[in-house]
């Protein structure tokens, strides 16, 4: 961390100006240690290393209430070193009303209720995804199932088959290779986003020549209306981009996370093996605790004084979502994985109007896979000493890789 001298402009109450880097690959834990560092060195700072510059709020609080005042912190971009981005996630990047407008549409799609009924093919496909691996006695966790077990449980509540499965985990992958600020990742970014584009065009159309499909989102979405109006192509195309990525990686991510505690933790996989009502709880301390989001992005809609800070209208601001979830004001044993945590109000999925929409299906992926991995195989390893890489955490954090090898019982 390179930290500069405070500056007058903006006004920030003198607070610190630093020059960091969120987009680059580091050591698996290098990012939540930096984010317990800066918390702790200070409750808000100024970061230019694009050039654009954004604030930075660290603590607890403050994160709790950029997320709580949407009318002031504008989902307009999510991304603060890109203010104006070329992407449109819907309704992700809208702000109210209109935003709540489509969150309806969506919202009986992903509830607990759907995802419950759900629940037997997803489990179903999990494990025909883990029994094929327990007789080799070792994977590569990430590529070999937390990359395509959760892919193809997306698909199969959204109605596509899951044989594009393969096809869309290679389209998550380059699209995050850019979306973090890592300008060698663009050019792959852009090209993932057309091609998945070309491919819900192509749903979109056969669900217009097929309609009256049970179970499809798309012969769903042909069928909504906002005010009364027919939902556009577009926004349509929109819709199911945004799904398609924040439903994919995230879970693929925190599975790897989880796994890797596991591993390392046999009396917590002990614990979840004789108490399976403890997995759920495990779950929530996962996304908690290995949270993946670094930080999210707001614009400020109007100038207004935020937590020691004068903030003005079209400035960006980076909630700390890793520093918050650690935060010590907040939370007891902080930097602990406590398996039965209790009243666990962490930002795993952000918070406030625009709390992830798909957190029931994310939970019951990660519930299913621990339940069936650990029946399969209840007893598991790290199948290296080699260092850990994650992904840069200035979109959401995530290992490349997770060697895992086992026993192979007669």
């Amino acid at each position: 961390m390179r930290v500069l001298e405070p500056r007058a402009e903006p006004d920030g109450g003198g607070c610190p100006v630093m020059d960091h880097d969120f987009s680059r690959q580091r050591e698996m834990g290098t990012y939540w240690t930096l984010a317990n560092e800066l918390r702790e060195s200070c409750p808000h700072f100024y970061n230019r290393y694009d050039g654009g510059g954004y604030w930075v709020f660290t603590r607890y609080d403050a994160v709790r209430d950029v997320y709580k005042t949407p009318e002031i912190f504008s989902s307009e971009s999510i991304t603060p070193w890109e203010p104006d981005p070329v992407y449109r996630f819907v309704p992700t990047q809208l702000d109210a009303p209109e935003h709540i407008k489509y969150r309806r549409i969506l919202n009986p799609w992903f509830s607990p209720t759907a995802m419950a009924a759900a629940a037997p093919t997803m489990r179903k496909i999990c494990r025909d995804y883990i029994e094929p691996l327990v007789p080799g006695g070792s994977c590569e966790f990430i590529g070999e199932f937390a990359l395509l077990y959760p892919t193809a449980a997306f698909l199969s509540v959204i109605g596509v088959s899951i044989e594009h499965a393969e096809m869309f985990a290679d389209w998550v992958d380059d699209f995050f290779s850019g979306f973090g600020g890592d300008p060698a990742g663009l050019e792959r970014m852009t090209k993932a986003l057309g091609d998945m584009r070309v491919f819900w065009s192509e749903q979109l159309a056969d669900r217009r020549a097929n309609p009256h499909r049970d179970g499809d989102l798309f012969c769903y979405l042909l069928t909504a209306s906002v005010d009364g109006q027919p939902i556009d192509d577009e926004v349509m195309l929109d819709m199911c981009t945004v799904l398609t990525l924040a439903g994919l990686d995230t879970t693929r991510a925190e599975l790897g996370y989880m796994f890797h505690h596991l591993a390392l933790h046999p009396e917590h996989r002990g614990q979840l093996l004789e108490s399976p009502q403890l997995i759920p709880l495990a779950v929530e301390e996962t996304l908690r605790l290995y949270t993946i989001i670094f930080g999210d992005g707001r614009k400020v809609t109007r100038d207004t004084e935020f937590h020691g800070v004068q903030l003005r209208k079209g400035d960006m601001v980076y909630a700390l979502v890793s520093g918050a979830n650690r935060d010590p004001r907040h939370w007891e044993r902080a930097d602990e994985f406590v398996i039965d945590r209790r009243r666990n109000n962490h930002f795993g999925f952000a918070s406030g109007p625009h709390r992830c929409l798909g957190m029931h299906l994310a939970r019951r992926e990660m519930q299913i896979a621990t339940e069936e991995w650990l029946r399969l195989i209840p007893e598991f390893e790290l199948g290296s000493d080699a260092q850990l890489l994650e992904r840069g955490g200035g979109s959401m954090m995530a290992l490349h890789q997770l060697p895992l090898r086992w026993e192979v019982r007669p």
